[in-house]
C-alpha cells in the first residue's frame, strides 16, 4: 500500500541494441485496475491444557478470504524529463470484501474505503509530493492524504541499467512493496476504529504509518514486509502478446522466510477488530513463522514505453505456537495454515487518441 500508480522515467531496458525507457507526457491519462485475492486455510490445529489434548468447541478447521478491487484514473497535468510533476488521481472505486469460516460458523463483511470516489491533485515540489482533494468528500483522517507518489508502481520492477534477453537482476523488498502497493495499504484500506471496550484494545496507529514497511498493513502485506526476501527478475528472450499488443516479458521469482514481529500480531489472537481481523485470519499469534514463494510476470509495451500488465501469485505457509499460563493452568495452542495470494494489474490508456 504507497507509490501508487503512475509514472517515472526510471528504468532502461536494452533489447537487440535498442534502448527502451518509460516516458510520460502531459495530458496522458491512464486507467489502472488492480484485483487481488488472499485466502488462508487452517490445515492443523491443536490445543493442550496441562499436557492433555483439548478439543476446540468450534472444531479444528477454518479459513478466510479477502477480495479487493481498485480502479484508478491518473491524468498527467505537467511533466518534466518524462516524469510527471503534477497530476490528478481519481479513485473511481475501492472495494474490500472478506469472508471467514470457523467450524459451522461463517462471517462476511465489507469495508468502506474513505478515498473511494475521491479525486486528488498531486504536486511535486522540491522532491516532496503534496495531495489536495479536488473532487469528492475530503477524508476525516488527514493521514490518508500522505504518502502518495507520482511513481507508476510497476516501474519499480524494471532494471536500473541496460539488460539483454536472459539477463537477471535482483529486486529489493522496497521494490516488491512498491509494485504490490504495500506502502499504501493503510491509505487505501485503513483499519476500522474500534469502539471502547472492544476486545483487543484500541486500534490506534492503524490509520497512520502505512507508508513504512510492515506498519499499518493487513493481510498478506504483513508477510511481505516481514519476510527475508530473495527475488530475481529475468528478461525473457521471446515476446508475448497481451490484449493484442506484442510485449516484452519479465519473469519474477522469489522466496522468503520470516516471523511476524510482536508489534505486527493482532491483539487477542486476531479474533476480533472488524475488517482487518478477517484479512489476517487466525494466523497472527506469537511465534508465528512463515515461508512464502512467489512467481510473477510483467508485460512491457515497447511502443507505449510502459508496463501494461502484471500477474502475480504467492504461496504462503505459516506455523504458530502460543503458550499461556493462567493461574495454575498451562495452555498451548498450535496452528498450521496454507494460503494463496493472487494479484493482477492492468494499465490502459484513457486518452481519446492512440498513444
Amino acid at each position: 500500500m504507497k507509490q501508487l500508480l503512475l509514472a517515472s522515467c526510471v528504468a532502461l531496458v536494452c533489447l537487440d541494441g535498442q534502448t527502451i525507457k518509460t516516458n510520460y507526457k502531459a495530458e496522458q491519462a491512464f486507467q489502472i485496475e488492480v484485483q487481488s485475492t488472499f485466502t488462508m486455510e487452517t490445515t492443523d490445529f491443536s490445543m493442550e491444557r496441562d499436557g492433555e489434548p483439548v478439543e476446540a468447541r468450534w472444531g479444528a478447521g477454518g479459513g478466510s478470504t479477502v477480495t479487493r478491487s481498485i480502479i484508478i484514473t491518473d491524468t498527467v497535468l505537467q511533466a518534466e524529463d518524462g516524469s510527471p510533476t503534477r497530476l490528478t488521481r481519481e479513485f473511481e472505486s475501492i472495494s474490500n470484501d472478506s469472508a471467514r469460516s470457523r467450524g459451522d460458523e461463517e462471517f462476511e463483511s465489507s469495508q468502506e474505503c474513505p478515498l473511494s470516489e475521491v479525486t486528488l491533485e498531486l504536486t511535486l515540489d522540491d522532491g516532496e509530493v503534496t495531495a489536495e482533494v479536488v473532487d469528492g468528500t475530503e477524508p476525516d483522517d488527514e493521514a490518508l492524504l500522505e504518502g502518495h507518489q507520482m511513481t507508476f508502481a510497476l516501474d519499480a520492477l524494471l532494471p536500473e541499467k541496460d539488460v539483454a534477453p536472459g539477463d537477471e537482476w535482483d529486486l529489493s523488498i522496497e521494490q516488491l512493496q512498491t509494485a504490490l502497493l504495500v506502502d499504501l495499504e493503510s491509505v487505501l484500506f485503513p483499519r476500522p476504529e474500534r469502539t471502547e471496550g472492544e476486545e483487543g484494545g484500541s486500534g490506534r496507529g492503524g490509520r497512520r504509518g502505512g507508508m513504512r514497511a510492515g506498519r499499518g498493513g493487513g493481510g498478506v502485506a504483513r508477510y511481505i514486509s516481514a519476510g527475508d526476501w530473495e527475488v530475481t527478475a529475468t528478461l525473457l528472450g521471446d515476446t508475448e502478446e497481451y490484449d493484442g499488443t506484442e510485449c516484452l516479458v519479465i519473469s519474477i521469482k522469489g522466496e522468503s522466510t520470516g516471523e511476524l514481529p510482536e508489534s505486527e500480531r493482532a491483539p487477542g489472537g486476531g479474533r476480533r477488530g472488524g475488517g482487518n481481523a478477517l484479512f489476517l485470519g487466525p494466523s497472527l499469534r506469537p511465534e508465528n513463522s512463515f515461508e512464502m514463494e512467489i512467481e510473477a510476470r510483467l508485460f512491457y509495451d515497447a511502443k507505449a514505453e510502459r508496463p501494461v500488465h502484471f500477474e502475480f501469485e504467492g504461496q504462503l505457509s505459516t506455523e504458530s505456537r502460543r503458550e499461556m499460563n493462567r493461574r495454575e493452568t498451562a495452555m498451548v495452542i498450535s496452528t498450521a495454515q496454507e494460503g494463496t495470494f493472487t494479484y493482477s494489474v492492468d494499465l490502459t490508456s484513457a486518452d481519446r487518441g492512440d498513444e
